[in-house]
């Protein structure tokens, strides 16, 4: 028998009962160039749901037990950093979610849930900010080191959670609140109430437009 589309699945009722407490994660790769040839890089995406805010690991090369529970640990400050509520964590079963990963989250709190097997919708979220990162940014650029690869990520998170506004949140909702409007450095001493001003991120490839204050 075929669902239909209205029908709320038992999946999505619980995302939406958790809705803010749920942080989803996954790993994404990207080939970086070096003077040894070319390697693969490893990073490993956060994102709370609630607020679609997102926390992205620094690149390594190696993400073995040791640098995946340094990573949750370092959720694990930004969550109280952030003031965000978490009971859930959801990943996918990739060997590299380690039993030390799970255990930290267990030991504060936190139950990690294991996507279905063939089942990639439960994982839509991480996956889908991961698309976006790699569509908006990672898709244009050759890595030549992890610092490299590492800039072009922390800009577009940069990007993501402050100017980026987001439909799924209403249209002027941001993630991440600024205090201030954004660094921008003046064109001239002129005063221009009411201008059109471009904020650039990684060299123009991202832009937030915003209108000076009257």
């Amino acid at each position: 028998m075929r669902r239909g589309r209205a029908e709320e699945t038992v999946w999505r009722k619980f995302i939406r009962l958790h809705v803010n407490t749920l942080v989803a994660c996954d790993f994404f790769s990207k080939r970086v160039i070096t003077p040894l040839g070319v390697r693969l890089a490893y990073c490993l995406a956060f994102i709370h749901i609630g607020t679609w805010k997102v926390l992205l690991s620094t690149a390594t090369y190696h993400p073995d037990d040791r640098w995946i529970k340094q990573q949750g640990r370092n959720l694990l400050m930004w969550l109280d950093e952030q003031q965000l509520g978490a009971r859930f964590l959801i990943h996918d079963r990739d060997s590299r979610f380690t039993a030390g990963f799970r255990q930290l989250f267990k030991n504060a709190g936190i139950r990690c849930l294991r996507t279905p097997l063939l089942a990639p919708d439960a994982s839509a979220f991480a996956e889908a900010w991961i698309g976006a990162l790699k569509r908006g940014t990672l898709n244009y650029f050759l890595c030549f080191s992890l610092s490299h690869l590492d800039h072009i990520g922390q800009e577009y998170v940069r990007f993501f959670n402050e100017p980026r506004p987001h439909q799924g949140l209403g249209s002027q909702t941001l993630p991440a609140a600024r205090a201030g409007p954004p660094e921008e450095p003046a064109i001239d001493d002129t005063p221009a109430i009411g201008r059109v001003r471009c904020q650039r991120f990684l060299g123009g490839l991202l832009r937030h437009y915003f209108r000076d204050a009257a």
